[in-house]
């Protein structure tokens, strides 16, 4: 394997076992008729203690290096292959699709208020317009056509992440079950940092380290929370069913983060090549 693909691959495999660890958490670590959490759950702690060991990793990774990583976003991020742009196209119609089918269901339900209508609204077309701003970033890259006018659409997922962060909070503020909304948490947060970091490279200082750090540490929780939730709602949709607004922002979030991980992969391989 090539070493720019190490840490990418790394950072899915972690991924992958937080969600398992995760569903796991999720059937065994809370009472079924109240989902108060059971003290002592094995899983919960597990989860915990993969999600600070996996953060000490990519923080070891990308702030080991020696070797200052470029700071020009043309060079960093231009699509280097069909593969490279392809995983970004197909990001792109993951947020387009889940934020479509978002404003559907927001516009045709009948049990949700005027105030959360509002905000699900501006979430889905967020979405939407993120998924555009993907393919319209990945083709002027590849055409070197990157210029001052269109470089704003290379915050839009920023947005995007931002108010799905917005909206999760103001729906769970006041759950009391903290443990099962934390993680829905996490991939916003960390969604928000890579696509900010990523913005630097353009409109301030860049920091690369700080890019890597946060990407790996958004495509973890992205896996994490979506892998562990989809596993916990189809074995116990008594306890954890998925309702069709949650499907629909998995689709966004997981779209974010191939976006995040093809960017990653694209700039550690660039990197490389720049070394050698």
């Amino acid at each position: 394997m090539n070493k720019p693909l190490i840490l990418p691959m790394l950072t899915a495999l972690l991924g992958i076992v937080g969600g398992v660890l995760r569903s796991m958490s999720l059937l065994n670590g809370y009472e079924p008729e109240t989902l108060l959490p059971i003290s002592g759950d094995i899983f919960q702690t597990a989860l915990i203690a993969v999600c600070i060991i996996s953060a000490v990793i990519f923080g070891f990774i990308a702030f080991k290096a020696k070797n200052e990583y470029t700071a020009d976003f043309e060079t960093a991020f231009k699509p280097k292959n069909t593969l490279f742009k392809t995983i970004s196209i197909i990001s792109a119609f993951m947020l387009i699709a889940g934020g479509g089918t978002g404003i559907y269901m927001s516009a045709t339900s009948q049990n949700v208020s005027a105030f959360s209508r509002v905000s699900e609204f501006a979430l889905w077309i967020l979405a939407v317009a993120s998924g555009a701003a993907i393919i319209f970033t990945s083709n002027v890259l590849s055409k070197n056509l990157l210029s001052e006018t269109n470089a704003h659409f290379i915050i839009n997922p920023m947005f995007w992440a931002v108010f799905d962060l917005i909206v999760v909070f103001k729906n769970n503020a006041s759950s009391p079950f903290v443990g099962v909304y934390s993680f829905k948490l996490f991939p916003a947060i960390f969604l928000t940092l890579a696509f900010y970091f990523l913005a630097g490279f353009l409109y301030s200082k860049p920091k690369p380290k700080m890019f890597i750090f946060m990407s790996c540490l958004a495509v973890f929780f992205s896996l994490t929370q979506v892998i562990g939730s989809v596993i916990a709602g189809v074995s116990a949709p008594s306890m954890w069913g998925i309702a069709s607004m949650d499907i629909a922002r998995y689709v966004c979030i997981i779209g974010g983060a191939v976006w995040v991980f093809s960017l990653l992969t694209g700039f550690l391989s660039a990197n490389a090549k720049n070394a050698n």
